[in-house]
């Protein structure tokens, strides 16, 4: 060993607290900074490089550092995206929060030639902003943060793992093949993002007929039974007058597992829906009093309108008991919990005949 390289393994032995110190609280930043970015950040992880994986890099570059505060990635962040364009609105977020040393940073999506496939990311190299809160010492740390999507991430694991970097680390047959499979890669990465686009568009588009009363003819799905109980004037009103009843607060509930019980009635598109709270609204509203009615209960569901259509339909129906069972079977896993409902079933239906 040198005496340069002993001199910067000891400058790093001394700065291994600085160093777990700063990556706590960069950790902290970058967490705290992307607590809103919904279905974005897939992965953040953090490492210091050990006290061997450095000497081997001194090894390898001897005559490239003075000082271990010349290395940029002793500590280093790793930011997995689910789409290959949040990798820029993670960026930008970045900029905000930290000084970016522009001149070492690189954007490898830029430098690979137009005509090859890849290893894809943005690297970063970052201090901390100038603020009193750190010390001088925290500062003068210059850290790394890489940022790729789910797909780059998987090219550059396998990269890694097969010694891709190196020129002599494969055969020739093989780069071309994993040049091959990085292009697969990077068109599977436009791929998602242009079927994400497109669910957005169908989201807010739904959303839009629905608050219209112009939506009938879209199938129900978890978003658009969502889209549905929240903007729909006539479950709205249905279900704010069951809750009148014993005055309950409605708390809100996901309708998605309803989903599975109206397609059984082939109740499947959203004008479906509405004709089903015609025809059983009655039947339901006089189910849903004569629990209610005089009951404590003091909060319910915002799918309880959802639960007494249902009901309606399975007490006032001609379903036999065999076509109960096949019901329950959607809900419950167990013969017992489906004996008990259909017998319940069966119970209201000769209530009725009193």
């Amino acid at each position: 060993m040198t005496p340069k390289e002993q001199k910067i393994l000891d400058e790093y032995k001394q700065n291994r607290s600085n160093f777990v110190r700063l990556s706590s609280i960069v950790n902290g930043m970058i967490e705290e900074n992307t607590s809103g970015f919904t279905n974005t950040i897939m992965q953040l992880t953090s490492r210091i490089k050990t006290e061997d994986s450095l000497y081997g890099k001194l090894q390898r570059k001897p005559d490239r550092y003075s000082s271990v505060f010349d290395l940029s990635d002793i500590v280093g962040f790793r930011i997995i995206c689910y789409f290959s364009d949040q990798v820029d609105s993670i960026a930008e977020m970045l900029k905000q929060i930290f000084v970016i040393d522009r001149e070492n940073s690189i954007d490898k999506r830029k430098v690979l030639a137009p005509t090859t496939f890849g290893y894809l990311s943005l690297h970063y190299i970052c201090r901390l902003p100038d603020k009193p809160q750190y010390t001088a010492e925290l500062k003068k740390i210059r850290f790394e943060i890489q940022i790729r999507s789910v797909l780059q991430h998987v090219w550059a694991e396998i990269e890694h793992d097969l010694g891709y970097k190196n020129e002599f680390g494969i055969p020739r047959d093989a780069k071309r093949e994993f040049a091959r499979v990085a292009g697969l890669l990077e068109t599977a990465d436009d791929a998602f993002l242009r079927i994400r686009n497109r669910v957005y568009q169908y989201e807010e588009d739904a959303k839009s007929k629905i608050m219209l009363d112009n939506a009938d003819d879209l199938s129900l799905d978890h978003h658009t039974i969502g889209e549905f109980m929240k903007n729909n004037v006539l479950i709205k009103d249905f279900t704010d007058s069951i809750a009148a009843i014993s005055g309950a607060r409605l708390i809100p509930a996901n309708p998605e597992s309803y989903l599975a019980q109206l397609a059984f009635f082939k109740v499947q598109t959203i004008g479906d829906l509405k004709e089903m709270i015609n025809r059983e609204r009655e039947h339901a509203y006089f189910l849903a009093e004569k629990r209610l009615k005089d009951s404590e209960i003091d909060e319910l569901v915002s799918t309880v309108g959802l639960y007494y259509l249902v009901r309606a339909k399975l007490v006032y129906g001609k379903m036999d008991e065999l076509a109960l069972i096949d019901f329950f079977r959607i809900t419950y896993k167990d013969k017992i919990s489906i004996k008990k409902q259909v017998e319940r079933i069966v119970e209201q239906r000769r209530e009725l005949l009193k």
